[in-house]
């Protein structure tokens, strides 16, 4: 008897479940595998809280053994916390403007006439912001890459 061919859903190739685990969902490659098991642990870590907290005190746990490891970490990878240091301004700003999508302005522009002209590459999240007829410009400032030296 031959088991049904499936496709994984995280590379599409074609697999055959294994013989002893016959409901087996995805391929047999490592990132597959390792993809499916978070997937997994985000899941049961969602909806079933003695999980979730035996999640929590395993991290406080290896936290208390190895006190000062992120320090150490950055200091030895100074490349990563720069880079970190770019995204999280980047994720900053996005929430800024995610922030202005219900904003109403606090100035009466209703006596101006005039036009509004929105620049920027995340307008959709200003859809919904009451600017009223005037003339006004919001601009949102592009982060240039910086080219580092090295």
């Amino acid at each position: 008897m031959t088991a049904e061919t499936g496709h994984c859903p995280y590379c599409g190739k074609k697999f055959h479940p294994s013989t002893f685990h016959p409901h087996q969902q995805t391929c047999s490659a490592p990132k597959c595998k390792r993809r499916q098991r978070t997937a997994y642990h985000r899941k049961k870590y969602q909806a079933d809280a003695e999980y979730r907290l035996t999640c929590r005190e395993s991290d406080q746990k290896w936290r208390t053994r190895n006190r000062g490891y992120q320090r150490r970490y950055r200091q030895q990878h100074p490349i990563y916390v720069e880079q970190n240091r770019r995204t999280q301004k980047r994720r900053d700003g996005r929430r800024r403007m995610r922030n202005l999508v219900k904003n109403n302005l606090a100035i009466d522009l209703k006596s101006f006439s005039a036009d509004v002209w929105l620049v920027g590459s995340e307008l959709e999240d200003l859809v919904k912001n009451n600017l009223a007829i005037s003339e006004v410009m919001i601009l949102q400032t592009v982060a240039v890459p910086e080219v580092s030296s090295g």
